[in-house]
C-alpha cells in the first residue's frame, strides 16, 4: 500500500464511528499517527519476521584496533555476526557480554582471528583485539527499523500483507487521542497481526529447522526460534 492508500484506509476506518473525526483530522496529522503505528508495526512485527527487516554491513579489521562503529546507526537488534573470511566456514562470531571479558581473553593479548566481540551502542568491540588486518572479516545483519516517515510508496521493509497493520494502528491511535470507542480497532489489529504471524512462521515450507549450537556452547535460548518467542496477543 501506498501512503495516501494506508492514509485513506486509516480515515474511511475512523469515519464510521465518527463523521468529525474523520473530517477534521488533516493529512498532515494523520500522517503523523500513520508514522507513530509504523514504528509500533514494527516493533510488533520483528519477533515474527526479522529476516524480512535485514540489512548487512561487513567489517574490516585493522590490526590493534578492538573497536568498530557501524554506520548504520537505528538498526532495532543485531540478528548475527559472522565470520566472512574468504576460503573460510562462515560460521557466527559469539557476541559476549562485556562482563565477561575475563574468562575470554588478557589484557593486550592479540589474534589474528578474533572468534568473540561485544556491542556497545552502535560500536563493536572484537575479542582478543585483531593482531592482523583484514578486509571483510565480519559481517554483521542487523535488523532495521523503517524510516521515521512513511515513504510516498509505502514502508520499505514491511511486506505488503503487513500493510494494512499500519491503518489499524493508525486508527487506534487517532481513536485515542478523540476518545472515539478504541475496541473495534484494536480487535481488527490483533486479528490482523495473529493472521500475519500464522502465515510468516511456515512462511518457507522445508524440513524442520531447530536452535543449534553455537561453535562454543550449546544454546540455551535464541530470540530468533520461534519456540523461545511469546508472540501471542497481549489481551
Amino acid at each position: 500500500m501506498t501512503k495516501a492508500e494506508i492514509l485513506t484506509a486509516a480515515r474511511n476506518l475512523l469515519q464510521v464511528y465518527s463523521t468529525d473525526t474523520g473530517a477534521t483530522l488533516t493529512d498532515t496529522v494523520l500522517g503523523e499517527l500513520a508514522d507513530d503505528a509504523m514504528e509500533e508495526v514494527v516493533l510488533d512485527l520483528v519477533p515474527i519476521m526479522p529476516g524480512q527487516l535485514l540489512s548487512t554491513e561487513d567489517i574490516d579489521l585493522v590490526a590493534d584496533t578492538a573497536n568498530y562503529t557501524l554506520t548504520n546507526t537505528t538498526w532495532l537488534q543485531i540478528y548475527k555476526v559472522e565470520l566472512n573470511t574468504s576460503g573460510k566456514t562462515p560460521h557466527e562470531i559469539d557476541i559476549i557480554d562485556p562482563l565477561d571479558k575475563a574468562f575470554i581473553h588478557t589484557v593486550d593479548e592479540t589474534s589474528a582471528t578474533p572468534e568473540q566481540c561485544y556491542v556497545m551502542g552502535n560500536v563493536i568491540y572484537f575479542v582478543p583485539t585483531p593482531s592482523t588486518a583484514t578486509t571483510g572479516y565480519a559481517r554483521v545483519y542487523l535488523v532495521n527499523g523503517e524510516a521515521t516517515t512513511i515513504a510516498v510508496a509505502g514502508p520499505t521493509y514491511l511486506p505488503r500483507v503487513a500493510h494494512r497493520l499500519i491503518a489499524y494502528k493508525a486508527a487506534w491511535l487517532a481513536a485515542i487521542a478523540y476518545e472515539v470507542e478504541t475496541a473495534p480497532f484494536k480487535e481488527l489489529y490483533g486479528k490482523r497481526l495473529e493472521a500475519v504471524r500464522r502465515a510468516w512462521a511456515g512462511r518457507f515450507q522445508q524440513k524442520p529447522r531447530f536452535v543449534r549450537e553455537s561453535v562454543a556452547e550449546r544454546t540455551t535460548m535464541d530470540s530468533r526460534e520461534a519456540a523461545f518467542t511469546d508472540l501471542r496477543w497481549p489481551d
